[in-house]
């Protein structure tokens, strides 16, 4: 079809101005590109401190969309900074070293914000951003608490703008590193990062000009499959969900695993200096509720009201095949939280329809030594570091409920004062009737002691101890107690060793003479393993000392009532004693 002249004069009138907005749209983005990038490199030179390199190799900008592009974003630690870092004489323990390739402002109204500095935009997007923290030595030179910055997120001061409204700032294929400086070893990283938090704004204050409060109420984060490698390579950490509503104050994990990157544990073990544990855990679900994040944010206290944990499977192997490190000395939960650094406040932590399965690998055993607690429950109050919660004088409270071996009914009580110099604690607990063979899984690798006949009635025991010594009372209840000594290398049972186990233990507790004996529990703690091996030795010697006649086990009527046990204290003379044995 042929356009008449009139046709043609109008096609070329209206393609005429196409081009010509075309050329002025282009001549706008560049104007309005230089504009944005001038101020954009002048924010930075402002931020830049003598300690951070801070550069950006172009700003772009587009009208029609209204986004802004920064691209090769980078921030770097200047390396005396570094120096000082590593060797502990800077004023800070941790650095961040921070690359963006592309950092895009989207949907931004150019005219409105650079006209009436009011920042309205509908999505920030990091894209293949890699975050570094780096972590050196603890500063030598402690910074006074009145000179430390915080930020103070009800009045923040920012100049030369009236308002921030952001939608969403969104996480695309993002690198999270967390890289030891005085090892030169990375703690934790992550390749895939994604996630969006959304909805929060800054909101000038009245009669405040230049000061804002950050409104947060409605922000949510949702992240999904994602996987951190944990120091040394040895352990990944996955989680399947991570959910936080900060209108609810509610952060739900899902699907966490934490398990060794080696199929064969022993090639784990092999590895390994000394003796240490190695683990396998799963958990269904953590759900942690009324997190006070403005307290977080503003004092860098962590409060939590309660944390529930369910279906928690732990296995823990330990290969003591191999030498102890004489060196540790791990600590007792009481003095973990008071000498925390961080401070931690935690009102309740609930265990729910949990699993602990516990190995040791022997030299020579053919079996591993197997303890389990099925249908795990637990109670943890007052878990605090916080120094002004510790005096209120409360105490860290455990109550725990399994089935032991998973059958036998078992609770456990623990009372861990923390306001106490002396960090005394004091534990009680019961263990149901049931049959004695079915121990034997745990006795007989460990012991070479196999329980052929014998009913246990039950067990209760109390008692209280320090860093040091563990005493107590123990009331173990049993009839027609019959047993064997196998050697731990052979399968045949030993003969001789047998007899004398059932001729001179007791059969019966009570006796013949319907005598109740309660035993006394004492045991001086090896200061270089854990609370766990601390707390077993004690009630191994209330065990030995009921059913063997050569311990000294306290003969006691029937009608006697336990009685509540004395704080131990560490003496001299017990500390000389716990030094000639460990000789």
């Amino acid at each position: 079809m042929k356009l008449s002249g009139k046709q043609k004069k109008t096609f070329y009138i209206i393609g005429g101005i196409v081009v010509f907005l075309a050329i002025i749209i282009v001549a706008i983005n560049l104007i309005l590109g230089h504009v944005i990038e001038n101020k954009v490199r002048e924010a930075l030179d402002k931020q830049k401190e003598k300690k951070y390199h801070i550069e950006i190799y172009t700003v772009r900008a587009n009208i029609l969309t209204g986004n802004v592009n920064l691209k090769d974003l980078s921030i770097t630690p200047d390396s005396l900074f570094l120096e000082r870092l590593k060797n502990g004489d800077a004023t800070q323990s941790s650095a961040i070293e921070l690359s963006i390739p592309t950092l895009r402002f989207a949907g931004i109204d150019l005219f409105k914000a650079l006209s009436s500095q009011t920042i309205s935009l509908r999505k920030i997007l990091f894209k293949k951003a890699h975050l570094r923290m780096i972590v050196g030595k603890k500063p030598k030179i402690k910074t006074p608490k009145e000179k430390l910055a915080r930020l103070n997120i009800d009045s923040i001061y920012i100049a030369g703008i009236d308002g921030v409204d952001i939608g969403s700032i969104a996480f695309e294929s993002c690198k999270l590193e967390i890289y030891n400086l005085e090892n030169n070893k990375v703690m934790l990283e992550n390749q895939e990062l994604e996630f969006t938090i959304k909805d929060f704004y800054l909101k000038e204050l009245d009669g405040n000009q230049n000061y804002f409060s950050l409104h947060l109420e409605n922000i949510k984060l949702d992240l999904n499959n994602e996987k951190f490698m944990v120091p040394g390579g040895n352990y990944s950490l996955y989680f399947g969900r991570i959910y936080f509503d900060l209108a609810e104050s509610v952060l739900e994990l899902e699907d966490i695993a934490f398990k060794t990157t080696y199929d064969d544990k022993y090639e784990l073990a092999r590895k390994l200096k000394y003796t240490s544990e190695i683990y396998d855990l799963t958990v269904g679900s953590v759900k942690l509720t009324a997190i006070d994040l403005r307290r977080l944010i503003n004092d860098g206290e962590l409060s939590i009201d309660s944390v529930e944990v369910e279906q928690l499977n732990l296995a823990i192997l330990m290969d003591k095949r191999l030498p102890f490190n004489e060196e540790r000395r791990p600590k007792l939960p009481n003095e973990v939280l008071q000498n925390m650094k961080f401070p931690l406040y935690i009102g309740k932590i609930f265990l729910k329809d949990s699993y602990l399965k516990y190995q040791e690998k022997t030299e020579n055993a053919k079996e591993l030594m197997t303890a389990i607690m099925g249908n795990l429950n637990a109670q943890i109050s007052f878990a605090t570091s916080l120094k002004d919660s510790i005096r209120t004088d409360k105490s860290l409270i455990i109550n725990m409920q399994a089935n032991f071996m998973e059958k036998v009914p078992l609770t456990l009580n623990f009372v861990f004062p923390l306001n106490s110099r002396a960090d005394t604690f004091f534990y009680a607990g019961h263990l149901s009737s049931a049959k004695m063979n079915e121990f034997n899984q745990a006795s007989l690798p460990a012991l070479g002691l196999k329980f052929q006949k014998g009913d246990l009635k039950e067990i209760n025991f109390n008692g209280s101890a320090n860093p040091t010594i563990s005493k107590g009372s123990m009331v173990m209840l049993y009839s027609g107690l019959e047993a064997e000594f196998v050697k731990k290398n052979e399968k045949d049972k030993n003969k001789f060793m047998s007899w004398a186990a059932n001729t001179v233990t007791f059969k019966s507790n009570p006796g013949k003479n319907n005598k109740l004996r309660t035993a006394n529990m004492e045991f001086n703690r090896v200061t270089y393993k854990g609370f766990g091996n601390f707390m077993w030795k004690t009630l191994q010697s209330g065990i030995m000392r009921t059913v063997i006649p050569s311990s000294k086990a306290t003969k006691a009527g029937p009608e006697q009532k336990e009685k509540r046990q004395e704080p131990v204290k560490n003496t001299k003379k017990e500390k000389r004693k716990k030094k000639k044995d460990r000789k």
